[in-house]
C-alpha cells in the first residue's frame, strides 16, 4: 500500500486535483481581465470585432462550467484553444498562420488547459482519471 507521509493516496490526488484546478483558473481569470481591458478598444462594430472580443474574454466562463461537468468543460476549454487559434491567425491582413503557442495569450491558455487537464487526471471522482486508487 503507497501513502504520503501519513495522507492516503487518495486525499493526495484530491489536494493535487484541487491545486491544478486553482492554479488554472487564476490563470483563465487573469486572462479573462485581461481580455476585457483589451475590448474596451477593439469595440463591437464588425462581426469580426465581435469574434475576438469573445476570443479574449471567455475563457474564464468556459471554465466555470467545471462546476457543472468537468468532462464538457475540458472538451471546450481545448476546442476554445483551437477555435482561439484560428481567429488569431485569421485577424492579420492577409490572413496568415501562425503558431498557436507564439504569443503569451495562446501561451498561457495552453498552460492552463494543461493544469486543467492534469487536474482531471488525477481527480479521483472523474472518469478520466488514469491514476488507479491504491489506498484501499
Amino acid at each position: 500500500m503507497v501513502v504520503t507521509q501519513g495522507i492516503g493516496m487518495s486525499k493526495a490526488r484530491y489536494i493535487m486535483s484541487l491545486l491544478l484546478y486553482l492554479l488554472a483558473a487564476i490563470i483563465f481569470l487573469g486572462q479573462t481581465l485581461f481580455g476585457c481591458f483589451a475590448v474596451l478598444g477593439i469595440g463591437f462594430d464588425t462581426l469580426r470585432a465581435v469574434l475576438v472580443d469573445l476570443s479574449l474574454t471567455m475563457s474564464y466562463p468556459i471554465f466555470l462550467l467545471a462546476l457543472w461537468n468537468r468532462k464538457v468543460a475540458l472538451s471546450l476549454l481545448w476546442i476554445f484553444f483551437v477555435a482561439q487559434w484560428i481567429d488569431f491567425c485569421s485577424v492579420g491582413v492577409p490572413p496568415k498562420l501562425m503558431s498557436p503557442l507564439s504569443d503569451w495569450h495562446g501561451q498561457t491558455l495552453f498552460l492552463a488547459n494543461i493544469l486543467f487537464t492534469v487536474g482531471v487526471v488525477f481527480d479521483k471522482r472523474s472518469r478520466f482519471s488514469l491514476i488507479p486508487d491504491v489506498s484501499r
